[in-house]
């Protein structure tokens, strides 16, 4: 494992990054290029592997203090906010996650730390039971610790949709009661979310953000508003659960 020992600290920190071999190179290389200019040491793992064993691999392995997640089709606005999150888990002994609610297992209420931007320290993972990050009935990839956390009564902090670029082609995604995100969510004016990244159109898109940050260039004026009280036009409907005894008539 790569850790980073900041000078004049006691701590160590790890940066990890996920994707399968199908993952755009173009996005990689882009990706790659943001973390250097924020002098991120992440480590990238290509594996044809669940995202969620994956990560149970991770904090299996880890020898950090904290463990900090960045998916390849995400980047931090500025080394700040890296540093920041940091220090707020380690102050706290918690984790710290961009804010999603499982929409297409319809536990769409439940507000949770996902892991695309994702900080945690080992003290607290393991205070948490070492829950799996795998998926289940009850929730998406890592929701499982928010449940840990809140059944322990452990808090966590999520990061908030503050705007996005545009609606994805199923409708923009309801977080919750909160308001909307899609494509190009901005969370919080802290970190970038691409989403949906195998499209042509989305991995220009990125590449195009990638050297407007890189070059100090990048505005998000003309981004839309996730939280103003404006219903999108389009926004996504999940697909109703079949009870159990319909099949039945």
């Amino acid at each position: 494992m790569t850790s980073l020992v900041k000078a004049n600290t006691n701590y160590t920190v790890e940066f990890h990054s996920f994707h399968w071999d199908n993952f755009s190179p173009e996005i990689l290389k882009a990706h790659s290029s943001v973390m250097q200019h924020l002098d991120i040491p992440i480590q990238y793992t290509q594996k044809n592997i669940p995202h969620g064993q994956w990560l149970d691999d991770i904090m299996r392995q880890a020898t950090s203090d904290v463990i900090v997640i960045i998916e390849p089709d995400l980047f931090p606005l500025n080394r700040q906010v890296v540093d920041d999150t940091i220090q707020y888990v380690l102050k706290n002994d918690t984790f710290l996650g961009c804010a999603q609610v499982s929409n297409h297992i319809g536990t769409a209420s439940h507000i949770f730390a996902s892991p695309a931007f994702f900080a945690i320290t080992r003290t607290c993972y393991e205070k948490l039971g070492s829950p799996s990050f795998m998926p289940n009935k009850q929730g998406d990839v890592a929701e499982a610790l928010a449940f840990a956390a809140e059944a322990k009564g452990i808090r966590y902090r999520t990061l908030f949709p503050s705007r996005y670029e545009k609606a994805p082609s199923e409708g923009c995604w309801p977080l919750a009661s909160y308001g909307y995100y899609g494509i190009g969510t901005v969370f919080e004016d802290k970190v970038y979310h691409l989403f949906q990244s195998r499209t042509a159109e989305n991995i220009e898109l990125f590449i195009k953000r990638c050297h407007e940050l890189i070059q100090d260039q990048l505005d998000l004026s003309g981004f839309k508003n996730s939280i103003n009280l404006e219903i999108p036009e389009h926004v996504y409907q999940p697909k109703k659960k079949r009870k159990w005894y319909s099949r039945f008539f």
